[in-house]
């Protein structure tokens, strides 16, 4: 496939290699090529997003191993301990779990960046919901 004069190589559903050294997603997001993306945690969602249009990615597409993958899927499950659902209300020690999720989820970060490469383009994104819930409590 030629794109604008580059050679593209289609390397499995949904990637394409471009020239020697990158990377993008085809038909995976409402992008129509992404090469963007971003770990975060959310409820039942795989942590890997797209960067740009925000949609939620397959972990099983991205080249990591199995060990890390079920790691990040640990750490997803481990979202929102510190907010009582029942109360719709943040923890009493709400702060200091989320913190502890966000450092967990970075150095799960720093993994994924080295098993992906240059090629993958990829931001951690902290979550921030502690804040947000103790925003409505006070006012």
């Amino acid at each position: 496939m030629d794109l604008n004069g580059i050679l593209v190589k289609k390397l499995v559903v949904g990637i394409l290699f471009l020239g020697d050294d990158f990377l993008i997603f085809e038909d995976v997001c409402k992008c129509k090529f992404t090469n963007s993306f971003k770990l975060e945690a959310d409820f039942s969602a795989d942590p890997i997003w797209c960067n740009v249009c925000g949609w939620n990615l397959d972990i099983e597409d991205f080249p990591l191993s199995d060990n890390l993958q079920k790691e990040l899927w640990e750490w997803v499950l481990e979202y929102g301990k510190w907010i009582d659902l029942e109360k719709d209300s943040l923890k009493e020690n709400g702060f200091k779990l989320e913190d502890d999720h966000n450092e967990k989820g970075l150095q799960l970060f720093k993994e994924v960046k080295i098993q992906l490469g240059e090629n993958f383009p990829i931001v951690f994104v902290p979550s921030k919901s502690a804040q947000l819930y103790n925003n409505l409590k006070n006012n």
